[in-house]
């Protein structure tokens, strides 16, 4: 079978980071980048204006998250997020704040966002972290399933997932 591919070309906008994660668990006590865990595709980033890569450089994890930071810190709404999960068969063009991107044997997570936090979690009522996109997707992941292991980030080649980290279904 044929790995899954994200294809992305960036539009007007520069950007100070973008980045793909494999992501293979969770920490709520932490917001942004860290609160996903999982290592990064190598060959997604700012520089590169059109990219498209198969995503097969770790083993199938629970799900990929797309992230940019435009060079305008001050303006995080147009910043491009998407999470998304293995689909074989699939595929689906997306427009994603200024980045066009084409998803093969892959399909987008929907449903989540700042609702998928928990009144009572601890940080829901810091800005830093409610507005934290990622953060968010990381309680999406939690309500499905993947439990919170806070401080456990395995890394290196052939990383696989840790205990208690489960596939989202």
């Amino acid at each position: 079978m044929e790995p899954a591919r994200i294809s992305i070309t960036q539009g007007d906008r520069k950007y100070r980071y973008l980045w793909l994660k494999y992501v293979t668990g969770i920490d709520l006590s932490l917001h942004c980048a860290r609160s996903l865990h999982g290592p990064y595709s190598k060959h997604v980033g700012p520089e590169l204006r059109q990219m498209s890569t198969p995503l097969n450089e770790r083993p199938t994890p629970i799900a990929w998250y797309l992230c940019g930071v435009t060079t305008d810190p001050s303006r995080w709404a147009d910043n491009p997020h998407l999470a998304f999960e293995p689909a074989p068969g699939h595929t689906e063009e997306l427009a994603v704040h200024g980045l066009a991107v084409t998803l093969t044997g892959a399909r987008p997570i929907i449903g989540w966002g700042a609702h998928s936090i928990p009144a009572e979690a601890p940080n829901s009522h810091d800005r830093h972290y409610a507005t934290c996109r990622n953060w968010q997707f990381a309680h999406h992941l939690h309500q499905a399933g993947t439990p919170d292991i806070r401080g456990v980030r395995p890394r290196g080649p052939g990383t696989r997932n840790v205990i208690g980290q489960l596939p989202l279904h």
